[in-house]
Protein backbone atom coordinates (compact mmCIF):
# COMPACT_ATOMS: atom_id res chain seq x y z
CA UNK A 1 0.00 0.00 0.00
CA UNK A 2 1.54 3.67 -0.76
CA UNK A 3 -0.47 6.83 -0.06
CA UNK A 4 0.40 10.13 -1.51
CA UNK A 5 -1.02 13.77 -1.65
CA UNK A 6 -2.29 15.60 -4.17
CA UNK A 7 -4.53 19.06 -4.28
CA UNK A 8 -7.63 17.15 -3.81
CA UNK A 9 -6.69 14.70 -1.30
CA UNK A 10 -4.86 11.36 -0.16
CA UNK A 11 -4.67 8.55 -2.21
CA UNK A 12 -4.27 5.20 -1.38
CA UNK A 13 -2.58 2.90 -4.24
CA UNK A 14 -1.41 -0.68 -4.83
CA UNK A 15 1.78 -2.03 -5.16
CA UNK A 16 1.84 -4.70 -8.53
CA UNK A 17 5.28 -6.44 -9.75
CA UNK A 18 7.21 -3.95 -8.04
CA UNK A 19 5.20 -0.84 -9.68
CA UNK A 20 3.19 1.97 -7.67
CA UNK A 21 -0.79 2.09 -8.95
CA UNK A 22 -3.27 4.59 -8.49
CA UNK A 23 -6.15 3.81 -10.66
CA UNK A 24 -9.18 5.46 -11.43
CA UNK A 25 -8.00 8.99 -10.20
CA UNK A 26 -10.37 11.83 -10.94
CA UNK A 27 -8.92 14.36 -12.86
CA UNK A 28 -12.23 16.17 -13.05
CA UNK A 29 -16.22 16.24 -11.98
CA UNK A 30 -17.74 13.03 -12.64
CA UNK A 31 -19.54 13.37 -16.06
CA UNK A 32 -23.71 13.92 -14.58
CA UNK A 33 -26.60 14.62 -17.25
CA UNK A 34 -26.38 17.82 -16.30
CA UNK A 35 -22.68 18.31 -17.14
CA UNK A 36 -22.74 15.91 -20.24
CA UNK A 37 -22.24 18.76 -22.82
CA UNK A 38 -20.10 21.15 -20.64
CA UNK A 39 -16.52 22.29 -19.99
CA UNK A 40 -15.17 19.72 -17.23
CA UNK A 41 -15.26 20.45 -14.09
CA UNK A 42 -13.06 20.89 -11.19
CA UNK A 43 -13.13 17.45 -8.57
CA UNK A 44 -14.32 18.11 -5.81
CA UNK A 45 -11.42 17.55 -2.78
CA UNK A 46 -12.43 14.80 -0.42
CA UNK A 47 -11.60 13.99 3.12
CA UNK A 48 -9.45 10.93 4.82
CA UNK A 49 -7.84 8.60 1.91
CA UNK A 50 -9.55 7.94 -1.58
CA UNK A 51 -8.71 4.25 -2.47
CA UNK A 52 -7.03 4.14 -6.06
CA UNK A 53 -6.58 0.33 -6.15
CA UNK A 54 -9.07 -1.00 -8.40
CA UNK A 55 -9.84 0.77 -12.39
CA UNK A 56 -12.73 2.99 -12.64
CA UNK A 57 -15.77 2.93 -15.13
CA UNK A 58 -15.09 3.72 -18.28
CA UNK A 59 -17.04 6.16 -20.73
CA UNK A 60 -20.09 4.92 -21.83
CA UNK A 61 -20.22 3.28 -25.51
CA UNK A 62 -21.21 0.09 -27.34
CA UNK A 63 -19.76 -1.48 -30.66
CA UNK A 64 -19.72 0.31 -33.84
CA UNK A 65 -17.84 1.21 -37.07
CA UNK A 66 -17.47 -2.80 -38.26
CA UNK A 67 -14.90 -5.30 -37.14
CA UNK A 68 -12.02 -2.73 -36.19
CA UNK A 69 -14.31 -0.49 -34.09
CA UNK A 70 -16.35 -3.54 -32.40
CA UNK A 71 -12.68 -5.31 -31.53
CA UNK A 72 -11.48 -1.92 -29.95
CA UNK A 73 -14.79 -0.96 -27.87
CA UNK A 74 -14.52 -1.73 -24.27
CA UNK A 75 -16.50 -4.61 -22.45
CA UNK A 76 -15.88 -3.14 -19.27
CA UNK A 77 -18.52 -0.99 -16.67
CA UNK A 78 -19.48 2.01 -17.72
CA UNK A 79 -20.45 5.04 -15.47
CA UNK A 80 -20.40 9.13 -15.10
CA UNK A 81 -17.36 9.19 -12.54
CA UNK A 82 -14.96 8.37 -16.02
CA UNK A 83 -12.88 11.26 -16.22
CA UNK A 84 -10.13 9.62 -14.99
CA UNK A 85 -6.28 8.82 -14.96
CA UNK A 86 -4.40 5.48 -14.60
CA UNK A 87 -1.01 6.38 -13.05
CA UNK A 88 2.16 3.90 -12.33
CA UNK A 89 5.31 4.81 -11.31
CA UNK A 90 8.45 2.83 -10.17
CA UNK A 91 9.27 5.63 -7.47
CA UNK A 92 6.67 8.33 -6.25
CA UNK A 93 9.56 10.09 -4.64
CA UNK A 94 11.82 10.72 -7.78
CA UNK A 95 11.45 12.87 -10.88
CA UNK A 96 10.73 10.55 -13.55
CA UNK A 97 9.87 11.72 -17.20
CA UNK A 98 6.14 11.33 -18.08
CA UNK A 99 3.86 9.35 -20.76
CA UNK A 100 0.99 10.87 -21.17
CA UNK A 101 -1.64 8.21 -22.92
CA UNK A 102 -4.05 8.74 -25.36
CA UNK A 103 -6.08 5.38 -26.44
CA UNK A 104 -8.04 5.08 -29.44
CA UNK A 105 -10.96 4.02 -30.77
CA UNK A 106 -12.54 6.00 -33.65
CA UNK A 107 -13.47 8.80 -30.92
CA UNK A 108 -16.47 6.63 -29.79
CA UNK A 109 -15.06 3.59 -28.32
CA UNK A 110 -11.90 2.23 -26.43
CA UNK A 111 -10.46 3.13 -22.80
CA UNK A 112 -7.90 3.80 -20.65
CA UNK A 113 -8.14 0.46 -18.80
CA UNK A 114 -7.84 -2.19 -21.44
CA UNK A 115 -5.39 -5.31 -20.80
CA UNK A 116 -2.37 -4.22 -22.92
CA UNK A 117 -2.02 -0.54 -21.16
CA UNK A 118 -2.04 -2.11 -17.97
CA UNK A 119 1.56 -4.29 -18.04
CA UNK A 120 3.02 -0.87 -16.26
CA UNK A 121 5.61 -1.45 -18.99
CA UNK A 122 6.95 1.96 -18.84
CA UNK A 123 6.92 2.49 -14.85
CA UNK A 124 9.25 -0.30 -14.92
CA UNK A 125 11.56 1.31 -17.62
CA UNK A 126 12.04 4.27 -14.92
CA UNK A 127 8.93 6.37 -16.90
CA UNK A 128 5.56 7.67 -14.86
CA UNK A 129 3.15 6.06 -16.84
CA UNK A 130 -0.73 8.19 -17.31
CA UNK A 131 -2.78 6.53 -19.13
CA UNK A 132 -6.23 8.44 -19.73
CA UNK A 133 -10.32 8.22 -20.17
CA UNK A 134 -12.04 11.30 -21.81
CA UNK A 135 -15.13 12.21 -23.43
CA UNK A 136 -16.70 10.12 -26.12
CA UNK A 137 -18.89 10.43 -28.95
CA UNK A 138 -21.53 12.84 -28.76
CA UNK A 139 -20.55 13.37 -25.27
CA UNK A 140 -17.52 14.30 -26.63
CA UNK A 141 -17.55 15.62 -30.06
CA UNK A 142 -21.21 16.49 -30.98
CA UNK A 143 -21.67 20.07 -31.98
CA UNK A 144 -24.52 21.55 -29.48
CA UNK A 145 -25.91 24.83 -30.26
CA UNK A 146 -25.18 26.85 -26.52
CA UNK A 147 -21.86 24.42 -25.46
CA UNK A 148 -18.76 24.23 -25.76
CA UNK A 149 -17.00 22.42 -28.86
CA UNK A 150 -14.01 19.61 -28.57
CA UNK A 151 -15.57 18.62 -24.90
CA UNK A 152 -13.04 15.52 -25.16
CA UNK A 153 -9.99 17.76 -25.91
CA UNK A 154 -10.90 19.44 -23.29
CA UNK A 155 -11.03 16.73 -20.91
CA UNK A 156 -7.41 15.97 -22.49
CA UNK A 157 -6.09 19.37 -21.63
CA UNK A 158 -8.13 19.00 -17.83
CA UNK A 159 -5.73 15.92 -17.31
CA UNK A 160 -2.47 17.59 -19.10
CA UNK A 161 -3.25 20.08 -16.35
CA UNK A 162 -4.13 17.89 -13.77
CA UNK A 163 -0.80 16.18 -14.52
CA UNK A 164 1.31 19.11 -13.98
CA UNK A 165 -0.35 20.42 -11.34
CA UNK A 166 0.02 16.58 -9.60
CA UNK A 167 2.17 14.34 -11.42
CA UNK A 168 5.46 15.53 -8.99
CA UNK A 169 3.51 13.67 -5.89
CA UNK A 170 4.15 10.16 -7.93
CA UNK A 171 7.64 10.69 -8.84
CA UNK A 172 7.01 12.63 -12.07
CA UNK A 173 8.93 15.62 -13.69
CA UNK A 174 5.83 18.07 -14.88
CA UNK A 175 8.61 19.42 -17.30
CA UNK A 176 8.88 16.40 -19.07
CA UNK A 177 5.93 15.04 -20.70
CA UNK A 178 5.21 13.31 -23.72
CA UNK A 179 1.85 13.24 -25.04
CA UNK A 180 1.13 9.98 -27.17
CA UNK A 181 -1.79 7.98 -28.54
CA UNK A 182 -2.93 5.91 -31.14
CA UNK A 183 -5.17 6.04 -33.87
CA UNK A 184 -7.53 8.41 -32.38
CA UNK A 185 -5.28 8.87 -29.39
CA UNK A 186 -2.79 10.16 -32.43
CA UNK A 187 -5.50 12.06 -34.41
CA UNK A 188 -5.78 13.94 -30.65
CA UNK A 189 -2.47 14.71 -30.28
CA UNK A 190 -2.15 16.55 -33.58
CA UNK A 191 -5.33 18.15 -32.42
CA UNK A 192 -3.84 19.21 -29.14
CA UNK A 193 -0.95 20.67 -30.34
CA UNK A 194 -2.58 22.59 -32.38
CA UNK A 195 -4.57 23.65 -29.72
CA UNK A 196 -3.70 27.30 -28.07
CA UNK A 197 -4.53 25.94 -24.43
CA UNK A 198 -2.69 23.01 -24.10
CA UNK A 199 1.01 25.10 -25.00
CA UNK A 200 3.15 24.05 -22.57
CA UNK A 201 1.99 21.30 -20.99
CA UNK A 202 4.10 18.68 -22.62
CA UNK A 203 7.41 18.56 -24.16
CA UNK A 204 7.45 16.12 -27.36
CA UNK A 205 4.87 14.10 -29.35
CA UNK A 206 4.12 10.63 -30.28
CA UNK A 207 0.94 10.08 -32.38
CA UNK A 208 0.87 6.66 -33.81
CA UNK A 209 -1.39 6.09 -36.95
CA UNK A 210 -2.62 8.66 -37.01
CA UNK A 211 -1.78 12.33 -37.38
CA UNK A 212 -4.22 15.51 -38.92
CA UNK A 213 -6.97 13.30 -39.80
CA UNK A 214 -10.72 13.62 -38.63
CA UNK A 215 -11.33 16.73 -38.48
CA UNK A 216 -14.71 18.76 -39.11
CA UNK A 217 -15.58 22.04 -39.85
CA UNK A 218 -18.68 23.87 -38.48
CA UNK A 219 -20.22 23.33 -41.15
CA UNK A 220 -20.09 20.33 -41.36
CA UNK A 221 -20.50 19.79 -37.33
CA UNK A 222 -23.57 21.34 -37.87
CA UNK A 223 -24.77 19.21 -40.36
CA UNK A 224 -24.11 16.29 -37.89
CA UNK A 225 -26.17 17.97 -35.16
CA UNK A 226 -29.12 18.24 -37.39
CA UNK A 227 -29.09 14.67 -38.06
CA UNK A 228 -28.82 13.80 -34.31
CA UNK A 229 -31.35 16.10 -33.61
CA UNK A 230 -33.52 14.44 -36.06
CA UNK A 231 -33.14 11.05 -34.70
CA UNK A 232 -33.52 11.73 -31.42
CA UNK A 233 -36.63 14.10 -32.20
CA UNK A 234 -35.51 16.46 -29.60
CA UNK A 235 -33.96 19.96 -29.32
CA UNK A 236 -30.03 21.02 -28.24
CA UNK A 237 -31.94 21.44 -24.75
CA UNK A 238 -33.27 18.31 -24.89
CA UNK A 239 -30.20 16.12 -25.03
CA UNK A 240 -28.75 16.57 -21.47
CA UNK A 241 -32.13 14.49 -20.29
CA UNK A 242 -31.87 12.23 -23.19
CA UNK A 243 -31.45 8.50 -21.57
CA UNK A 244 -27.93 7.58 -22.01
CA UNK A 245 -28.58 3.89 -24.02
CA UNK A 246 -30.89 6.19 -26.33
CA UNK A 247 -28.07 8.54 -27.02
CA UNK A 248 -25.70 5.83 -27.61
CA UNK A 249 -27.88 3.69 -29.75
CA UNK A 250 -28.11 7.20 -32.20
CA UNK A 251 -24.64 7.36 -31.99
CA UNK A 252 -23.93 4.43 -33.11
CA UNK A 253 -26.70 4.42 -35.73
CA UNK A 254 -24.82 7.80 -37.41
CA UNK A 255 -21.45 6.30 -36.42
CA UNK A 256 -22.49 2.83 -38.16
CA UNK A 257 -24.38 4.92 -41.44
CA UNK A 258 -21.03 7.40 -41.71
CA UNK A 259 -17.90 4.18 -41.85
CA UNK A 260 -20.80 1.57 -43.95
CA UNK A 261 -21.96 4.32 -46.43
CA UNK A 262 -19.71 7.38 -46.94
CA UNK A 263 -21.68 10.57 -48.45
CA UNK A 264 -20.10 13.63 -49.18
CA UNK A 265 -22.98 15.75 -49.55
CA UNK A 266 -24.29 14.52 -46.02
CA UNK A 267 -20.74 14.24 -44.16
CA UNK A 268 -18.31 16.55 -45.56
CA UNK A 269 -14.90 15.62 -45.20
CA UNK A 270 -15.82 13.15 -42.70
CA UNK A 271 -16.64 11.06 -45.88
CA UNK A 272 -13.37 10.19 -46.07
CA UNK A 273 -12.53 8.70 -42.58
CA UNK A 274 -16.18 7.78 -42.20
CA UNK A 275 -15.97 8.61 -38.00
CA UNK A 276 -18.30 11.75 -37.97
CA UNK A 277 -17.94 12.67 -34.05
CA UNK A 278 -14.21 14.31 -34.49
CA UNK A 279 -12.26 17.79 -33.20
CA UNK A 280 -13.81 20.58 -35.05
CA UNK A 281 -12.51 24.04 -35.69
CA UNK A 282 -14.62 26.21 -34.03
CA UNK A 283 -12.37 29.36 -33.87
CA UNK A 284 -12.26 29.05 -30.06
CA UNK A 285 -10.57 25.92 -28.63
CA UNK A 286 -9.24 24.80 -32.19
CA UNK A 287 -8.90 27.93 -33.60
CA UNK A 288 -7.33 26.10 -37.01
CA UNK A 289 -6.93 22.54 -38.85
CA UNK A 290 -3.58 21.13 -37.33
CA UNK A 291 -1.66 21.17 -41.16
CA UNK A 292 -2.69 24.65 -41.25
CA UNK A 293 -1.30 25.28 -37.80
CA UNK A 294 1.95 23.39 -38.85
CA UNK A 295 2.42 25.07 -41.96
CA UNK A 296 2.39 28.30 -40.23
CA UNK A 297 4.63 26.92 -37.39
CA UNK A 298 1.63 27.43 -35.19
CA UNK A 299 2.11 23.79 -33.61
CA UNK A 300 3.71 23.29 -30.53
CA UNK A 301 6.91 23.70 -30.76
CA UNK A 302 8.39 20.33 -29.30
CA UNK A 303 9.89 17.43 -31.21
CA UNK A 304 7.97 14.43 -32.26
CA UNK A 305 8.17 10.88 -32.95
CA UNK A 306 5.27 10.25 -35.37
CA UNK A 307 4.72 6.84 -37.62
CA UNK A 308 2.38 3.94 -39.17
CA UNK A 309 2.22 0.47 -39.72
CA UNK A 310 3.02 -1.35 -43.05
CA UNK A 311 -0.43 -2.67 -43.47
CA UNK A 312 -3.11 0.17 -41.53
CA UNK A 313 -6.02 -1.05 -43.82
CA UNK A 314 -5.55 -4.70 -43.85
CA UNK A 315 -8.18 -4.98 -40.93
CA UNK A 316 -10.40 -2.32 -42.05
CA UNK A 317 -10.71 -3.73 -45.50
CA UNK A 318 -12.13 -7.41 -44.07
CA UNK A 319 -15.29 -5.16 -43.81
CA UNK A 320 -16.10 -6.25 -47.46
CA UNK A 321 -16.81 -9.97 -48.29
CA UNK A 322 -16.00 -9.41 -52.01
CA UNK A 323 -13.63 -6.50 -53.93
CA UNK A 324 -13.24 -6.07 -57.70
CA UNK A 325 -11.97 -3.30 -59.42
CA UNK A 326 -15.79 -1.78 -60.12
CA UNK A 327 -16.64 -2.65 -56.09
CA UNK A 328 -13.25 -0.63 -55.25
CA UNK A 329 -14.21 2.52 -57.44
CA UNK A 330 -17.66 2.33 -56.18
CA UNK A 331 -16.34 2.15 -52.46
CA UNK A 332 -13.86 4.88 -52.76
CA UNK A 333 -15.69 7.54 -54.73
CA UNK A 334 -17.34 9.26 -52.17
CA UNK A 335 -14.27 8.71 -49.75
CA UNK A 336 -12.17 10.83 -52.41
CA UNK A 337 -14.34 13.58 -53.45
CA UNK A 338 -13.33 15.96 -50.52
CA UNK A 339 -9.94 15.27 -52.23
CA UNK A 340 -11.50 17.21 -55.61
CA UNK A 341 -11.14 13.30 -57.02
CA UNK A 342 -13.47 10.77 -58.29
CA UNK A 343 -13.40 6.71 -57.63
CA UNK A 344 -12.56 6.38 -60.71
CA UNK A 345 -9.55 8.48 -61.63
CA UNK A 346 -8.22 7.48 -57.97
CA UNK A 347 -8.27 4.03 -58.66
CA UNK A 348 -7.01 4.20 -62.36
CA UNK A 349 -3.96 6.02 -61.03
CA UNK A 350 -3.57 3.44 -58.27
CA UNK A 351 -3.41 0.40 -60.36
CA UNK A 352 -0.93 2.51 -63.04
CA UNK A 353 1.86 2.96 -59.97
CA UNK A 354 0.94 -0.53 -58.36
CA UNK A 355 0.19 -3.32 -61.36
CA UNK A 356 0.61 -6.07 -59.19
CA UNK A 357 -2.14 -5.18 -57.00
CA UNK A 358 -5.35 -6.74 -56.89
CA UNK A 359 -8.79 -5.12 -56.29
CA UNK A 360 -8.47 -5.55 -52.63
CA UNK A 361 -4.41 -4.76 -52.77
CA UNK A 362 -5.88 -1.18 -54.41
CA UNK A 363 -8.77 -0.66 -51.78
CA UNK A 364 -5.96 -1.41 -49.12
CA UNK A 365 -3.61 0.98 -50.29
CA UNK A 366 -5.98 3.83 -51.04
CA UNK A 367 -7.81 3.72 -48.42
CA UNK A 368 -4.86 3.15 -45.85
CA UNK A 369 -3.27 6.40 -47.48
CA UNK A 370 -5.81 8.29 -47.41
CA UNK A 371 -6.49 7.55 -43.65
CA UNK A 372 -3.16 7.26 -42.09
CA UNK A 373 -0.05 6.86 -44.12
CA UNK A 374 -0.32 10.30 -46.22
CA UNK A 375 -1.96 12.46 -42.91
CA UNK A 376 1.61 11.28 -41.13
CA UNK A 377 3.70 12.31 -44.22
CA UNK A 378 2.08 15.61 -44.37
CA UNK A 379 2.10 16.44 -40.70
CA UNK A 380 5.82 15.45 -40.50
CA UNK A 381 6.71 17.18 -43.23
CA UNK A 382 5.17 20.13 -41.76
CA UNK A 383 6.11 19.87 -38.33
CA UNK A 384 9.91 19.47 -39.26
CA UNK A 385 10.26 22.51 -41.19
CA UNK A 386 10.24 24.48 -38.00
CA UNK A 387 10.96 21.58 -34.96
CA UNK A 388 13.20 18.18 -35.01
CA UNK A 389 11.35 14.36 -36.30
CA UNK A 390 11.58 11.22 -36.32
CA UNK A 391 9.28 8.71 -38.46
CA UNK A 392 9.22 5.41 -38.07
CA UNK A 393 7.02 2.43 -40.08
CA UNK A 394 6.28 -0.86 -38.01
CA UNK A 395 6.04 -4.00 -39.43
CA UNK A 396 7.11 -6.38 -42.63
CA UNK A 397 6.42 -4.63 -46.30
CA UNK A 398 4.39 -7.22 -48.03
CA UNK A 399 2.87 -8.04 -51.24
CA UNK A 400 -0.85 -6.40 -52.24
CA UNK A 401 -0.33 -4.03 -49.35
CA UNK A 402 -0.23 -6.66 -46.71
CA UNK A 403 1.89 -6.06 -43.58
CA UNK A 404 1.14 -5.24 -40.09
CA UNK A 405 -2.29 -4.01 -39.29
CA UNK A 406 -3.71 -1.05 -37.49
CA UNK A 407 -2.74 -1.11 -33.94
CA UNK A 408 -0.46 -4.28 -34.22
CA UNK A 409 2.57 -2.60 -32.68
CA UNK A 410 0.24 -1.72 -29.27
CA UNK A 411 1.92 -4.81 -27.79
CA UNK A 412 5.17 -4.31 -28.07
CA UNK A 413 4.96 -1.03 -27.27
CA UNK A 414 3.22 -1.95 -23.87
CA UNK A 415 5.49 -4.96 -23.62
CA UNK A 416 7.08 -5.97 -20.46
CA UNK A 417 9.60 -8.78 -19.53
CA UNK A 418 7.57 -11.30 -17.53
CA UNK A 419 4.11 -10.03 -18.98
CA UNK A 420 1.09 -12.76 -19.26
CA UNK A 421 0.95 -11.73 -23.26
CA UNK A 422 -1.71 -14.06 -23.42
CA UNK A 423 -4.52 -11.35 -22.39
CA UNK A 424 -3.59 -9.27 -25.24
CA UNK A 425 -6.02 -9.63 -28.51
CA UNK A 426 -4.70 -11.47 -31.16
CA UNK A 427 -4.01 -8.20 -32.98
CA UNK A 428 -1.46 -7.24 -30.54
CA UNK A 429 0.04 -10.21 -29.74
CA UNK A 430 3.71 -10.80 -29.12
CA UNK A 431 5.12 -13.56 -31.19
CA UNK A 432 9.56 -12.06 -30.78
CA UNK A 433 10.12 -11.06 -27.09
CA UNK A 434 13.26 -9.77 -28.21
CA UNK A 435 11.86 -7.74 -30.94
CA UNK A 436 8.98 -6.43 -28.65
CA UNK A 437 11.67 -5.28 -26.18
CA UNK A 438 13.50 -3.35 -28.85
CA UNK A 439 10.18 -1.80 -29.75
CA UNK A 440 9.67 -0.73 -26.10
CA UNK A 441 13.18 0.42 -25.59
CA UNK A 442 13.08 2.92 -28.07
CA UNK A 443 9.78 4.30 -27.48
CA UNK A 444 11.27 5.12 -23.84
CA UNK A 445 14.07 6.21 -25.01
CA UNK A 446 12.49 9.25 -26.99
CA UNK A 447 10.34 10.00 -23.61
CA UNK A 448 13.34 10.03 -22.00
CA UNK A 449 15.88 11.90 -24.44
CA UNK A 450 13.88 12.94 -26.99
CA UNK A 451 15.75 10.82 -29.52
CA UNK A 452 16.22 7.50 -30.29
CA UNK A 453 19.39 6.64 -28.48
CA UNK A 454 17.86 3.07 -28.42
CA UNK A 455 17.99 2.77 -32.45
CA UNK A 456 22.00 1.38 -32.94
CA UNK A 457 21.39 1.88 -36.57
CA UNK A 458 21.49 5.97 -36.09
CA UNK A 459 17.94 7.15 -36.48
CA UNK A 460 18.68 10.89 -38.51
CA UNK A 461 15.47 13.02 -38.46
CA UNK A 462 12.86 13.05 -41.16
CA UNK A 463 12.50 15.89 -43.82
CA UNK A 464 10.68 16.43 -46.83
CA UNK A 465 14.12 16.46 -48.86
CA UNK A 466 15.84 13.61 -47.31
CA UNK A 467 12.09 11.32 -46.21
CA UNK A 468 14.50 8.75 -44.02
CA UNK A 469 12.74 6.49 -41.79
CA UNK A 470 13.57 3.69 -39.08
CA UNK A 471 12.01 0.39 -40.91
CA UNK A 472 11.33 -1.87 -37.41
CA UNK A 473 10.67 -5.21 -38.31
CA UNK A 474 12.20 -8.88 -36.70
CA UNK A 475 14.81 -9.12 -36.29
CA UNK A 476 15.53 -5.41 -35.55
CA UNK A 477 16.14 -1.98 -37.23
CA UNK A 478 17.36 0.13 -40.48
CA UNK A 479 17.27 3.30 -42.24
CA UNK A 480 15.72 3.57 -45.44
CA UNK A 481 13.40 6.07 -47.89
CA UNK A 482 10.42 5.95 -46.55
CA UNK A 483 8.57 3.53 -48.72
CA UNK A 484 5.18 5.11 -49.04
CA UNK A 485 6.65 8.94 -50.02
CA UNK A 486 5.81 10.01 -53.03
CA UNK A 487 2.41 8.61 -53.08
CA UNK A 488 0.99 11.93 -52.57
CA UNK A 489 1.42 12.81 -56.31
CA UNK A 490 -1.39 10.39 -57.11
CA UNK A 491 -3.65 12.59 -55.12
CA UNK A 492 -2.76 15.48 -57.10
CA UNK A 493 -5.79 17.67 -58.73
CA UNK A 494 -3.69 19.51 -60.98
CA UNK A 495 -3.86 16.59 -63.87
CA UNK A 496 -1.63 13.35 -64.51
CA UNK A 497 1.20 13.33 -61.88
CA UNK A 498 4.57 13.51 -63.45
CA UNK A 499 5.77 10.21 -65.12
CA UNK A 500 2.87 8.38 -64.14
CA UNK A 501 2.41 6.76 -67.55
CA UNK A 502 5.89 4.39 -66.87
CA UNK A 503 4.13 2.61 -63.97
CA UNK A 504 2.56 0.12 -65.97
CA UNK A 505 -0.75 -0.93 -67.31
CA UNK A 506 -4.38 -0.06 -66.36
Amino acid sequence: MTIVKIAAGALKGIRENGIHAFLGVPYAAPVTPQRRFETPQPVAPWQGVRDAARLGPVCPQIPTYGPVGTAATSKLAFGDDFLTVNIRTADPNGQAPVLFWIHGGGYAVGSANEAVLQSGAFAASGIVEVTVNYRLGALGFLHVAGKPDNRGLLDLVAALEWVRDNIAAFGGDPRRVTLAGRSAGGFAVAALMAMPRARGLFHRAMPQSGASTGIASREDADKLRRRFLAAANADDAALAALPMHRLLEIQRDLCNQSYEQHDFARDGSASMLGVPFVPVVDGVSLPEHPEAAARAGRTAAVPMMIGCTTGEYVTHATAQPTMDFARCVERLHERVLPCGLSGTRIVERYRRALPAHSPRGIWRAVAGDLVFQLPAIRFARLHARFNPVRKYLYGPLEADELGAPHGAELGSVWYRDGMDISALPQRQGVTDAGFARSIHDLWVSFIRDGDAAAADCGWPPYRQDRPLVLWARPPGFVIVPDPFDGRDALWSTAGEPAGLEDRGPV
